[in-house]
């Protein structure tokens, strides 16, 4: 049996506020790492020159995130002070939680981060990442440590065919990725319709390039009886889930008779 330690901690960082750093000089701080596809947790904690926590319970302190290519701010978060337990002050310490969602549309790469103090009048004030008065920090976006978020593949182009196995409305055919999936691959869909009366169908095929109708079989949906999906004087979003491992899928669906409604869009993950 393989047995594996994980550790349980914080990111933390010290900022120094107040006096001259000359004394107990520290000339590097670490950088920080985040992880995409989890919350990064970090604690800040507040100090002068002599390595004393410094009361910051009445402070409000602004933590941005910098892209080191176009030099925006990325990232911007409001620091929750923390409170010791001290019955005379709260000293040293804030924390923020940079999220998964907000890691989602940044690159791995390395950016700059700040901290500073937001002042009553709106002003901004600085804070040091050293006692070499370096206001900027360094923090590296990592990936692949954990499964990420994969956006829905986004279905609106529907094409009239009088392809024998569709319905009056057709799909491209879209890559349900056999590789990553196994016997019990999920796969779930979001049929977005307007006012619309009729039939979808999903088909998938075994065929890795398929070229003829007959490639392509119905797939019955999850909890369904059949492989038709009725609809009636349907607006909204309506999910479906089903199984199995195919090379690739398509969509189809077709209006009941003098019915004008349409399926707009369809959203597909798996």
């Amino acid at each position: 049996m393989q047995t594996v330690q994980r550790y349980l901690i914080n990111n933390l960082v010290i900022a120094y506020i107040s006096g001259y750093h000359g004394r107990g000089t520290k000339v590097y701080d670490r950088r920080l790492t985040l992880h995409r596809g989890v919350s990064n947790p970090i604690t800040f904690t507040f100090k002068n020159e002599d390595q004393k926590a410094q009361d910051i319970t009445a402070k409000t302190y602004e933590l941005n995130v910098i892209d080191t290519e176009s030099k925006k701010s990325v990232i911007t978060k409001t620091l929750t002070i923390l409170d010791d337990g001290s019955t005379v002050s709260t000293k040293g310490d804030a924390s923020t939680t940079i999220t998964e969602g907000d890691l989602l549309p940044l690159d791995s790469k390395f950016y700059n981060f700040a901290v500073r103090e937001v002042k009553a009048d709106g002003s901004r004030e600085v804070t040091y990442a050293d006692t070499g008065y370096s206001a900027a920090g360094t923090i590296e976006l990592l990936d692949g440590a954990y499964p990420e978020f994969t956006a829905s593949t986004s279905i609106t182009n529907f094409t009239v065919t009088t392809d024998a196995k569709s319905l009056a409305k057709l799909s491209s055919t879209i890559d349900a990725r056999p590789g990553i999936n196994n016997n019990k691959a999920l796969h779930s869909i979001a049929v977005y319709t307007k006012d619309f009366t009729g039939t979808v169908k999903v088909q998938g095929t075994m065929v890795s390039n398929p070229s003829a109708p007959t490639d392509y079989f119905d797939i019955t949906m999850d909890n369904e009886a059949s492989a038709t999906n009725t609809f009636s004087s349907s607006t909204g979003v309506t999910n479906f889930n089903f199984t199995g491992v195919y090379h690739n899928v398509r969509f189809t669906w077709g209006n009941d008779p003098d019915n004008t409604g349409i399926v707009d869009k369809i959203l597909y993950r798996q």
